[in-house]
């Protein structure tokens, strides 16, 4: 398998991943945001303070997945 066909199949994981995140509605709090990234809790305040595209949490302090993985396509 070259390596352009598995950056493909990645690349189509990816997306079913955060398809099924989008309709499922899956959520993070914020320490499983931190423990996903790799993070301290108080990184992530620093994180959206500094990064204008950084996912945003919704009104009851969560992240969606979706929103999640498509920021970390971005990078």
């Amino acid at each position: 398998m070259s390596e352009t066909d598995l950056l493909e199949r990645i690349e189509k994981m990816t997306s079913a991943m955060q398809y099924m995140a989008r309709m499922l509605g899956t959520r993070l709090d914020r320490g499983q945001l931190a423990q996903r990234m790799n993070v301290h809790r108080n990184t992530l305040t620093k994180r959206l303070a500094k990064d204008p595209g950084f996912p945003r949490p919704g009104p009851d302090g969560k992240w969606l997945l979706s929103e999640v993985i498509e920021w970390e396509q971005r990078q």
